[in-house]
C-alpha cells in the first residue's frame, strides 16, 4: 500500500561517496523507497531500530543515514519490488539457522566447512575425492543443545527435519518396529531433502554384542535402520543423531558411508555464554549496563539450560522485589545459586572419546 508523505530524505542527499538520491519512488507503509544516482534503489525503513537488527552486513550493502536526529536503516538494491522489500524486512528481523545459535564459532565453521559445504557443492568435492556425509553423529553432555543445533543445521541447508524417536517406532507387534523405521525414512525421502534426527541414537542401536541371545527383534531393528542408513544419501537424506552416551551405540554406526563424521558437542564456549544471557533476557526489562562478559567469565561450564535456569531466577527475584528491571547483581545472585549441571570430571569423560572424530 503506497502512502503519501513528506520524505525523510531529498533530492541530492548524500549517502556516501559519488552516491546521491535521485528522488523518492515511494513509500509502503513503514519503507521508504528512493532511486539513486547509480540507477539503484535505497529501501529506507523507518521502523526497524538499528541496534536490533540481525547482522546481514555480509549478504546486503547496509548504510545508517542520520537525519532530524534519528537513524535510518538502508538496503541498497538493484531492483525493486513490493516482495523483495518483504523478503528484505523479514531477513533483518528473523533469527534463521546458525543466527540462532550463540557463540559456538568454530562448531559452526566445522559444520559450514565439512557438512553444508559438500552437501550443497557435491560435484566440487567428489572432483578433490572428498566424502559427501550420508550421516553424522553430535555426541557430548546433556543439556549443550544438541536436538537445538541439528533443528538449525536443518534450517541452514533448507532441510526437512524429521524426528526418529526410538520409543515411538517400538510396538509390541513382532517386526513392528522394523516397519515403523522404514516408514520414517519413506517419509523422509518424500520430503527431501531432509534431516532424519535421532536422539538418544542408542536406544535405537546398542552394541549387539551386549544384548541377549533372546534379542533378535532388536537385532533386526538395528539391521534395518543399518540399512536404511546405507542408502540415506542417494535419496538426499542426512542422518543425524545425538548421544550422551556414545560407548553405548553399535560399532557398526561408525563404519565408513554411515555416520563416519563424529561431532563432539561440549558445554558452551565464552561468547556462547555471553549471547545466552542477552537471548534469555530478551522480552524481560533489563538493565542495558549488564557486563555480559563478566556474566560469561562467572558461568565456565554452565549449559545452555543452565544459563536459562539463572535468567529465570533472576527474573522471579526483580519481581519479588518489585524491581523496575533485572540488573547484574540480581543475576549475580542467581549465578551463585547454582552450580553448573555438569562437572569437570564429567567433562573430562566426554574428552576420552574425541578418538570418535578420527576418520
Amino acid at each position: 500500500m503506497t502512502t503519501s508523505s513528506k520524505p525523510i530524505l531529498f533530492p541530492g542527499f548524500n549517502i556516501r561517496e559519488d552516491l546521491t538520491v535521485n528522488k523518492r519512488v515511494e513509500k509502503i507503509f513503514f519503507t521508504e523507497v528512493y532511486l539513486l544516482s547509480d540507477n539503484r534503489y535505497l529501501y529506507l525503513f523507518t521502523n526497524l531500530n538499528v541496534e536490533e537488527i540481525v547482522d546481514r552486513s555480509k549478504k546486503y550493502d547496509l548504510v545508517i543515514i542520520n537525519q532530524d536526529g534519528k537513524k535510518y536503516l538502508g538496503v541498497i538494491m538493484d531492483e525493486y519490488s513490493n516482495e523483495k522489500i518483504t523478503d528484505v524486512i523479514d531477513d533483518l528481523t528473523v533469527l534463521r539457522g546458525f543466527d540462532c545459535v550463540a557463540g559456538m564459532h568454530g562448531l559452526k565453521t566445522l559444520l559450514i566447512n565439512d557438512v553444508i559445504g559438500p552437501l550443497r557443492n557435491p560435484e566440487k568435492y567428489k572432483k578433490f575425492k572428498l566424502s559427501i556425509p550420508n550421516g553424522i553423529l553430535l555426541y557430548g553432555p546433556p543439556g549443550c543443545g544438541k536436538t537445538f543445533i541439528v533443528k538449525k543445521l536443518a534450517e541452514e541447508l533448507g532441510y526437512n527435519f524429521i524426528e526418529l524417536n526410538p520409543s515411538s517406532v517400538a510396538t509390541s507387534f513382532v517386526h513392528g518396529a522394523v516397519g515403523n523405521i522404514g516408514k520414517v525414512f519413506e517419509m523422509a525421502k518424500l520430503q527431501a531433502p531432509s534431516i532424519v534426527f535421532i536422539d538418544e541414537i542408542e536406544g535405537l542401536v546398542p552394541k549387539r554384542e551386549e544384548l541377549s541371545s533372546s534379542s533378535d527383534t532388536k537385532k533386526e531393528e538395528i539391521n534395518e535402520f543399518l540399512l536404511q542408513l546405507n542408502n540415506a544419501g542417494a535419496n538426499k537424506i542426512l542422518v543425524v543423531g545425538a548421544t550422551n552416551r556414545p560407548h553405548m551405540i553399535d560399532s557398526a554406526i561408525m563404519r565408513s558411508g554411515r555416520m563416519d563424521k563424529r561431532i563432539y558437542i561440549p558445554p558452551p564456549d565464552f561468547d556462547a555464554r555471553r549471547d545466552m544471557f542477552k537471548i534469555c533476557l530478551t522480552g524481560r526489562p533489563y538493565d542495558k549496563k549488564i557486563d555480559f562478559e563478566k556474566l560469561a567469565k562467572m558461568t565456565e561450564n554452565y549449559v545452555g539450560s543452565d544459563v536459562e535456569l539463572i535468567v529465570t531466577e533472576a527474573a522471579r527475584t526483580a519481581l519479588a522485589r518489585d524491581a523496575s528491571m533485572i540488573d547484574e547483581g540480581i543475576l549475580i545472585e542467581a549465578i551463585q545459586k547454582f552450580n553448573p549441571s555438569i562437572s569437570a570430571k564429567e567433562i573430562e569423560y566426554y574428552e576420552q572419546f574425541r578418538d570418535l572424530e578420527r576418520v
